[in-house]
């Protein structure tokens, strides 16, 4: 099974797909925004981050990994079908399962703005403009489908054992 967490800036996509990972046997999480990160920028920076995915995905595989989670921004349905269309040429009958997290605009604001303190540097006005954007382009755009909604207002263990129900692994 491949699970692949779509939400915008700050709403918990790596504090889930952290927890989800260790919660599941034979699990490997890859962070979209590191893999983005780690590579030199290219032209289609999301097609080379689903080329990167679907090379590591068939890497672990061989390892005896069987289950994934994926977090990252989609902003698109064409970005999602994108990347299922790239993870299915590793296995075509591969489970994807894509799930966009949703939370309170206030609530959202309140976890960049306690993120924030943790960090030396002051990206603040820089997270309020990309956390409007991209909630604007996910919630607001009405494009079409960017994942089944799943509400991340509870605790981490929580959001684990209800999302674990949905996808039939408890």
């Amino acid at each position: 099974m491949i699970i692949v967490l779509n939400g915008p800036l700050g709403i918990g996509k790596s504090t889930l797909a952290e927890s989800l990972a260790e919660s599941i046997d034979q699990c490997v999480m890859l962070d979209g925004d590191y893999l983005v990160a780690a590579n030199p920028p290219r032209a289609n920076q999301l097609e080379h981050l689903h080329s990167t995915l679907a090379l590591l995905i068939a890497h672990h595989r061989r390892f005896g990994y069987c289950h994934f989670v994926i977090n990252h921004l989609w902003s698109t349905p064409a970005e999602l079908d994108e990347l299922r269309h790239t993870l299915l040429t590793v296995d075509t009958a591969a489970d994807i399962r894509c799930f966009l997290l949703t939370l309170p605009l206030a609530e959202n604001i309140h976890r960049i703005q306690r993120r924030q303190l943790a960090r030396a540097i002051d990206e603040g006005e820089f997270e309020q403009r990309t956390l409007t954007q991209e909630r604007t382009a996910l919630f607001e755009g009405g494009s079409g489908d960017l994942g089944e909604p799943f509400d991340v207002s509870a605790p981490p263990m929580d959001l684990v054992a209800a999302l674990s129900q949905r996808l039939g692994l408890r």
